[in-house]
């Protein structure tokens, strides 16, 4: 999106769609203040959600030192996400104080839990271009490749469920294989389209050459993606700890298949669905992975709520520890 908008512009064409005056406008909201408006709408969401109300009691019955030892934790992991944004702008390219690359994303994960996917990847972009000083393709680039990771990582863990009985759990999917042909169908034919519309169309073959060069900076920089995928490697296998933490403090006995279960599809799903964050479509499918794992659904269903409000308590931490960093860094 961010590439299309880019090259739209310098032919011309496109600088007067709603889209780009909308750019215009986010250039112009200061990086904190959109930090703080975007935590007060997501808090906002999950207040109105009732998360907020859920989750207070079960709460109390944690030993407090568990409570700040898990937010504690999860906040290292936040940071480490913030640091694999800036490696992932140095292999685009760029050269960003890491104090930046770390606000820049620590912002959009904020915005990402208060607005539409529609809205808050364009949103990550922009500010990657206006606060790292990227360009709108190398951005684009940065943006690409930190959800292709993502994706690829919890693509794994939904497989690895699949293939160690979660399969068998679906029933009605095991015993359809006219899914697996239609799923097939449905990829040549989008395939299919694809090759039409790039021989019939100049913008869509320009997209095609952007995509590529994006799809190559990677190769440019091997050392620099080897360390982004490492480092997605430790969030998630820190993730995956926090949650079985937290199930256990819930009273849920965290097995491999549950842990499976419940961070592969669900979070996989919530990540991809149109609501603000996937609130309540990634409680709801963690709460099914654990009632088809033959385990009590209340004590997941709790631990996914609190997953959730551990992201809200530690993100404005880590943001204002690094804003305080920079003010001591500026003031020696």
């Amino acid at each position: 999106m961010t590439a299309v908008e880019s090259i739209g512009a310098d032919d011309g064409q496109v600088a007067q769609k709603p889209l780009t005056r909308w750019w215009h406008r986010l250039t112009l909201v200061p990086t904190p203040a959109l930090f703080v408006l975007s935590a007060v709408i997501a808090t906002v969401i999950l207040w109105h959600k009732g998360s907020l109300n859920d989750i207070g009691p079960a709460l109390q019955t944690l030993p407090p030192g568990r409570v700040i030892a898990t937010l504690a934790v999860y906040a290292l992991s936040i940071l480490v996400l913030a640091i694999r944004w800036h490696v992932l702008a140095r292999m685009a390219g760029g050269m960003p104080d890491w104090i930046s690359s770390a606000e820049v994303f620590l912002t959009s994960v904020i915005v990402n839990y208060a607005a539409p996917i529609g809205l808050a990847v364009p949103t990550r972009a922009a500010l990657t271009v206006r606060d790292l000083g990227l360009t709108p393709v190398a951005s684009g680039a940065v943006v690409a490749w930190e959800l292709v990771l993502d994706l690829a990582t919890l693509s794994i863990l939904s497989v690895s469920w699949l293939a160690l009985g979660g399969l068998a759990r679906l029933g009605f999917l095991a015993n359809e294989p006219r899914l697996a042909v239609l799923l097939v169908v449905t990829i040549i034919l989008v395939l299919g389209v694809l090759a039409i519309a790039h021989r019939a169309s100049p913008t869509v073959r320009r997209l095609a050459g952007t995509a590529k060069q994006m799809l190559t900076l990677p190769a440019d920089r091997p050392s620099l993606m080897i360390v982004a995928t490492g480092l997605t490697l430790v969030f998630w296998a820190v993730q995956t700890g926090v949650m079985a933490t937290l199930m256990s403090g819930f009273g849920a006995t965290p097995s491999l298949g549950l842990l499976l279960g419940v961070m592969g599809l669900p979070i996989l799903i919530g990540m991809l669905s149109p609501v603000p964050g996937g609130a309540g479509v990634r409680e709801t499918l963690m709460a099914t992975a654990a009632g088809l794992q033959g385990v009590a659904t209340a004590p997941v269903l709790l631990a996914a709520i609190a997953y959730r409000l551990a992201l809200f308590v530690v993100t404005p931490v880590v943001w204002g520890g690094l804003r305080l960093a920079r003010s001591l860094r500026g003031a020696r």
